[in-house]
């Protein structure tokens, strides 16, 4: 073990020696690669990229009627409240779906300002690529959901970041109401139908009133009294016709009072789906923003990218630990 201390304490001291040897050529080299660097990393080789960041928290509810026109006392909703990690998973799921990204590529025309060429072959895989590699979203500790957005422009920069806020809002909507128009239509016609068999049923009822009849429990039991009546006067004219009207009821009172029965049942299912409907209707024509800004994107002064003092470091370094690793392979055969 000694033995391997003092060789690996003699290789440090050699390397040191070897550096100290060929200190003008490490300066040299070290220096050029130095002012390369800065040079390669400018401008003119190296297109510099300025970052917007935005950062957004969903909210807990996506329904206009839910949120604001709720009747329900079992289910509170509250349209201020954020979101929690359901919630920003499905912000992310939408934020990096293809709507919103073909979206962006159309209004600021990506395809020319990434420079790639319409006849390029496979040029909607390398767009989609360096729409990935520039725009990227990601879920906070926090559980927010930061969008950054890196561009060549600072202002469309921070545009594209702005517009992808809006473009969840929006996207929201569009889904929400081709949801919502579908289900309005369902229960328009739910509710037509209804109404439709309701009309039936009073007619039905109507045509029953040409008989007298009009509510069985109240007329048999007025029929009754008046029967007592007629039978203790007894008047047999006024029993007879007592007695016919009370078979007219019997034989049609079953069916006028499964009527007003159907007719009860159907209103109250009309007064539901109306509910229903009139909630449809609102999810269908009005929205409210389903997001809330925390950081707004903002035009950045100077670019992030490259950070031109980091590429001249480690370009240093790597250059040094090369020329100390080339030094030793140079000096171990020359003494061979």
């Amino acid at each position: 073990m000694n033995n391997n201390s003092e060789l690996s304490e003699m290789n440090s001291k050699n390397i040191i020696k070897l550096i100290i040897k060929y200190k003008i050529s490490f300066f040299v080299i070290i220096l050029l690669s130095g002012v390369c660097a800065y040079f390669f990393s400018s401008e003119i080789f190296i297109t510099p990229l300025y970052k917007s960041t935005i950062v957004l928290y969903p909210t807990s509810t996506y329904s206009v009627s839910k949120a604001i026109l709720n009747t329900n006392k079992l289910i509170f909703v509250d349209p201020l409240e954020i979101g929690e990690t359901k919630q920003t998973e499905q912000m992310l799921q939408i934020l990096k779906s293809n709507i919103i990204r073909d979206k962006i590529i159309q209004k600021y025309d990506l395809m020319n300002h990434y420079s790639i060429k319409d006849d390029q072959k496979y040029k909607y895989t390398k767009l989609y690529k360096e729409f990935e590699s520039k725009i990227k979203f990601r879920r906070t500790e926090y559980n927010a959901v930061k969008i950054v957005v890196l561009d060549s422009d600072p202002v469309v920069a921070a545009q594209i970041a702005d517009d992808i806020a809006v473009l969840f809002d929006s996207t929201i909507d569009q889904l929400q109401k081709e949801l919502s128009l579908k289900s309005l239509h369902i229960i328009e016609n739910e509710y037509n139908n209804v109404l439709k068999n309701i009309n039936t049923l009073e007619d039905s009822l109507k045509a029953l009133s040409d008989y007298g009849i009009y509510d069985y429990d109240i007329q048999i039991t007025a029929l009754s009294q008046q029967l007592a009546v007629e039978l203790g006067k007894n008047n047999k004219s006024g029993v007879k016709n007592i007695e016919d009207r009370i078979n007219t009821l019997s034989k049609y009172g079953g069916i006028a009072k499964s009527l007003n029965n159907d007719i009860e049942q159907e209103r109250s299912h009309l007064t539901l789906i109306k509910s229903k409907y009139e909630d449809a209707k609102i999810d269908a024509t009005q929205s409210i923003p389903h997001k809330f800004i925390i950081n707004s994107a903002s035009v950045s002064e100077r670019p992030s990218h490259p950070i031109r003092w980091i590429t001249v470091f480690i370009t240093i370094i790597s250059t040094f630990f090369t020329m100390v690793l080339a030094i030793v392979i140079i000096e171990h055969y020359s003494k061979q």
